[in-house]
């Protein structure tokens, strides 16, 4: 055990032995938000409040000290000379992490700052580590930052920042696509076949049924049942679970939101799509232009709609001088092997030539938003062939700052057809594909009796905040990101 901990564990003692409790259940009289009283301080006027110790400054017969409540601080003052009780108290027993109810009287010191003349106060929890930096300042350990989040979290504004973009992002996405008349609805996490994307699963085991089922890949297969079942609009947030990297850009649980509307096509989706993520950063962020650092600069990126347009092979011919469509397959097989591009299963020309889109021209080029629209027909299985090009899918995917936000189709409502993609993705599998997608016979049952003409949309939440705040690593933008364990080891305290 530390010392700093032991040190603290005895000023535990110390107050038990005195008969105050360092946890008492709750504070001895109501308090109010700090934020209320930093908003509309009265002057002279009694107030009591409550939070974490993050600072103290002694001078003398003063104590300065700061207290964070909801990420708003404020600071208090002791003297001496007018409470030489609690003086001492404060002195003897009160260390930075504590969280303390302090009652007392507002006044401005000569420097102009709000201060609370304590007249009583209340350790309501007592704190058995330090903090690891001074508040206000970030973590700058990656093993701290993303292993003990709350701290990175407790002691940084910057940091709270970010999760309050989070959250409030989420909620406004609630909000716009209620106001488009879209109902929010739930789909089962667990699921005895997963389907909506091509990614590996993670399996689990249900003991009362005594089968092996799954976390959900995608949304899209269960909402897609709500509109065969007679609901026009849908939409769902929720995690999303793949068995696959860990790295800048992906995090094997992630959130997305998912949404479906009957009687419309990808045309109908990438305008709501330019029009949510404007809307919403407008409502987040007070603004739809932010920048984003490639490389050693920032760049600009307007979030104002309408985004530009673009075929994958028209993206190509632009950005990299292919011409994809017409090269031969020998010719294409070429740049796989450049670009050391693994087909596993056997060779598809589609599912190469969007391969060859991730590493060639997304990331590098699309900075500012762009749909990339209508992918050959055999990478997207879950999606309607185009309506003049049948070797194309009606499909978009959105890119942002070089990284693929969302993915839509014109959704596939022929029950027939889907079955003979499915059957395309089993051989596949057969042949060592882990990510093609498994036949799911409910789902082709289900369109079987009859699912509108639908357009669907996937919209990575994490990514989209990534843009937002200006950040290149999804571990910035998760609460609790994805790491590896650390091997088991006794935790100092817990046999003290």
């Amino acid at each position: 055990m530390s010392s700093e901990v032991e040190l603290r564990r005895e000023v535990r003692r110390r107050l038990e032995a005195l008969g105050i409790n360092p946890y008492p259940h709750s504070p001895k009289s109501r308090v109010v938000p700090v934020a209320d009283v930093v908003k509309n301080p009265s002057i002279d006027g009694s107030v009591a409040i409550a939070g974490r110790v993050v600072g103290v400054r002694r001078h003398g017969g003063l104590i300065f000290f700061d207290i964070v409540d909801d990420g708003v601080r404020i600071q208090c003052s002791l003297s001496r000379s007018e409470s030489r009780e609690l003086f001492s108290f404060f002195d003897e027993f009160v260390d930075l992490g504590d969280f303390l109810y302090v009652s007392g009287t507002l006044y401005y010191t000569k420097k102009g700052e709000l201060t609370v003349a304590v007249k009583d106060l209340q350790i309501l929890a007592k704190a058995l580590r330090s903090p690891p930096v001074k508040w206000g300042h970030r973590v700058l350990d990656p093993e701290v930052r993303y292993r003990k989040r709350y701290l990175d979290i407790m002691m940084s504004p910057q940091v709270r920042k970010i999760f309050e973009i989070r959250f409030r992002t989420i909620e406004e996405i609630r909000k716009f696509m209620w106001g488009r008349g879209y109902i929010e609805v739930e789909t089962p996490i667990l699921q005895p076949i997963y389907g909506g994307a091509a990614a590996r699963p993670f399996k689990t085991y249900i003991w009362a049924l005594d089968t092996e089922w799954y976390l959900r890949i995608s949304l899209e297969l269960y909402l897609k049942r709500f509109i065969v079942a007679g609901f026009n609009k849908v939409f769902e947030i929720g995690k999303n679970f793949r068995n696959e990297d860990i790295d800048v850009e992906h995090n094997p649980e992630f959130t997305m939101m998912e949404s479906y509307e009957a009687y419309a096509d990808y045309n109908d989706i990438m305008r709501l799509t330019e029009d949510l993520i404007s809307t919403v950063a407008e409502r987040v962020l007070g603004t739809k232009v932010v920048e984003y650092p490639v490389g050693n600069e920032k760049v600009r990126i307007d979030l104002s709609p309408p985004y530009r347009r673009l075929s994958i092979y028209d993206a190509f011919r632009e950005y990299a001088g292919i011409d994809v469509e017409s090269i031969p397959d020998d010719k294409l097989k070429e740049y796989l092997d450049r670009y050391s591009i693994r087909l596993v299963g056997a060779y598809d020309r589609g599912r190469a030539i969007v391969k060859l889109f991730d590493r060639v021209v997304g990331r590098e080029h699309l900075l500012q938003p762009t749909f990339i629209t209508d992918f050959p027909r055999s990478s997207s299985p879950l999606a309607k062939p185009h309506r003049s090009r049948p070797d194309l899918a009606e499909r978009f995917e959105l890119y942002i700052a070089g990284m693929e936000l969302a993915n839509a189709y014109t959704e596939l409502n022929d029950p027939d057809l889907q079955a003979t993609y499915f059957r395309e993705e089993e051989l596949r599998r057969s042949l060592g594909d882990l990510e093609a997608h498994p036949f799911d016979w409910d789902f082709v049952e289900a369109l079987e009796y009859g699912m509108p003409p639908t357009g669907g949309l996937g919209l990575g939440i994490d990514r989209l905040v990534m843009v937002f705040i200006g950040t290149t690593s999804i571990k910035e933008v998760i609460p609790f990101p994805m790491i590896k364990p650390r091997e088991f080891e006794e935790k100092e305290g817990l046999s003290g």
